[in-house]
């Protein structure tokens, strides 16, 4: 490749990353939606790897957070989206431990108690598999929802 091509794609990647942050992955899918060689492709990654346009462990914070506070995600859906991305699980797991525990209990109450008055117009049994089904597909843990549940049975009583 001519070095004002390479240049021309740089700049073009550099764009990419500057607009939100980017893993690794998406940086290499880019490349290759723009059909770099795979040569100039590592030297491209490697150079933009040092200028931290992208960093795996930033990536994964910032995604953590705002897929919690925007999409109301809980901790498992949150792994598996960053698994999917090649992340390691030792910078997952650094990510997810980072987020502040009271906002993670605070955004869970605030959306199970949305999610269970949304279903108080059905029978008791089918009112919590809905209910169970509906935060388990958010990637929130169980023992979240069954204290939750615990605790509203507590308060009926």
């Amino acid at each position: 490749m001519e070095e004002k091509q390479i240049t021309e794609i740089l700049s073009k990647v550099e764009r990419y990353c500057r607009y939100q942050e980017r893993c690794k992955y998406e940086v290499e899918k880019k490349l290759i939606e723009l059909e770099v060689p795979e040569k100039t492709k590592k030297s491209i990654l490697d150079e933009l790897a040092e200028k931290k346009y992208f960093d795996n462990n930033r990536y994964s914070y910032e995604y953590a957070v705002g897929k919690l506070r925007n999409n109301k995600w809980g901790k498992i859906k949150i792994r598996y989206h960053l698994k999917c991305k090649y992340i390691e699980k030792g910078v997952i797991d650094n990510a997810l431990k980072k987020i502040p525990s009271s906002e993670y209990t605070s955004v869970f109450n605030k959306m199970a108690k949305k999610e269970w008055v949304n279903k108080s117009n059905m029978d008791s049994s089918s009112r919590k598999r809905r209910f169970i089904n509906t935060l388990k597909s958010r990637g929130w843990e169980f023992y979240l929802i069954n204290s939750f549940l615990l605790e509203t049975r507590k308060n009926m009583l």
